[in-house]
């Protein structure tokens, strides 16, 4: 690759963090890193991610999974979601209290591009900052769970929102991380509340309603008779509608029409 960097190809970001990882022993953090990949792999494994498909990097205390583009992301949520505590759980059952891991988790999106020291791009910048937020680590200080989940405002947009199997937006809250580069919007996943999103404001009046434009239609037609004259309005969208005289609006699709008057011609 020498010092040139790649091109950038749309990946999923997938970081892992382990809690309080600097005050432990070298021995336990040993461990610790043996545990964290053991999970790391699981998780990949439940979703059915091949290993030709992801590649890993390693941030000592953390873990930076970069997944290919062509594996749907609602698996690698639900699988961080599913398996990651799940497989947590298992692996502290057995371990000592020096080697207990919990673990911060983040879902990103974005173009990634690499050089000959590792990996760059904004979304992968943009995913440590969730990680590293206050309100992350404070969520998985007050939880019970070996884990805790967050995804970012674009993940949340494309994924979470659409409800698929497994996947429950109302479990998810937003939150802002301050970095700096300033404030990055984040979804936090926490079953224990449920998010009421905010009520929609009052709708606008769209200017050159159809009642609008049908009045003034009548309003032309109103001197004596009918009007064999084609009405011609403009709807709010841009979009032109064709009508004759008083008659309601007849036609609503923009470009070239051929317009029919009422005596026939």
């Amino acid at each position: 690759m020498g010092d040139s960097m790649t091109e950038p190809v749309h990946q999923s970001i997938l970081l892992f963090d382990v809690e309080g990882f600097g005050h432990r022993s070298g021995a336990e953090q040993a461990m610790i890193r043996r545990m964290l990949y053991a999970v790391v792999h699981d998780t990949l494994r439940a979703a059915q991610v091949e290993p030709t498909e992801y590649r890993t990097e390693d941030r000592g205390d953390a873990v930076l999974v970069l997944v290919s583009g062509v594996v749907p992301k609602p698996q690698l949520l639900r699988a961080a979601l599913i398996e990651t505590p799940t497989q947590l759980h298992h692996a502290n059952r057995l371990a000592s209290a020096g080697t207990q891991v919990r673990l911060r988790v983040v879902l990103h999106a974005g173009e990634v591009a690499r050089d000959a020291q590792g990996t760059l791009g904004k979304e992968v910048v943009e995913a440590f900052r969730l990680l590293d937020s206050a309100d992350l680590r404070e969520a998985l200080r007050r939880s019970s769970q070996p884990s805790v989940l967050a995804v970012s405002e674009g993940v949340h947009r494309s994924v979470v929102q659409y409800g698929h199997p497994g996947i429950d937006p109302e479990h998810f809250h937003p939150f802002v991380a301050e970095s700096k580069e300033g404030a990055l919007t984040g979804w936090l996943h926490d079953e224990g509340r449920v998010h009421v999103p905010d009520a929609p404001g009052p709708v606008a009046p769209v200017q050159g309603s159809v009642a609008e434009v049908e009045g003034s239609g009548r309003a032309a037609g109103a001197g004596g008779g009918s009007s064999t004259t084609p009405t011609i309005g403009r709807i709010g969208s841009g979009n032109f509608f064709f009508g004759a005289g008083p008659q309601s609006v007849q036609d609503m699709v923009a470009g070239d029409k051929n317009v029919t008057y009422r005596d026939g011609r």
